[in-house]
C-alpha cells in the first residue's frame, strides 16, 4: 500500500474548496491573461499569471454566490 504524502496546500486547498461555489466561468487563457498584465505594466512570467487568474476566478465565484444564491 502506498504512503500519500499529504501537504499543507492540498489540506488547505480543500477546507477552501467548500466555501467556493461550482460556478463554471469562461476561463481566459494564462497566455492572454499575461498579455494583459503585461501591458499593464506587471513583470511576471507564465505561471504568476496562472495564479493572479485563479485568484481572480475565486473572488468572482465568491462575489456571485454572496449576490445571486439564497444560501
Amino acid at each position: 500500500m502506498k504512503k500519500v504524502k499529504i501537504t499543507k496546500e492540498s489540506t488547505s486547498r480543500s477546507k477552501i474548496d467548500q466555501y467556493i461555489p461550482s460556478i463554471e466561468l469562461k476561463k481566459i487563457p494564462p497566455e492572454k491573461a499575461l498579455a494583459v498584465l503585461k501591458k499593464a505594466g506587471y513583470d511576471i512570467d507564465h505561471e504568476q499569471s496562472e495564479e493572479i487568474m485563479d485568484f481572480l476566478y475565486i473572488i468572482v465565484k465568491l462575489t456571485l454566490k454572496e449576490y445571486f444564491t439564497s444560501d
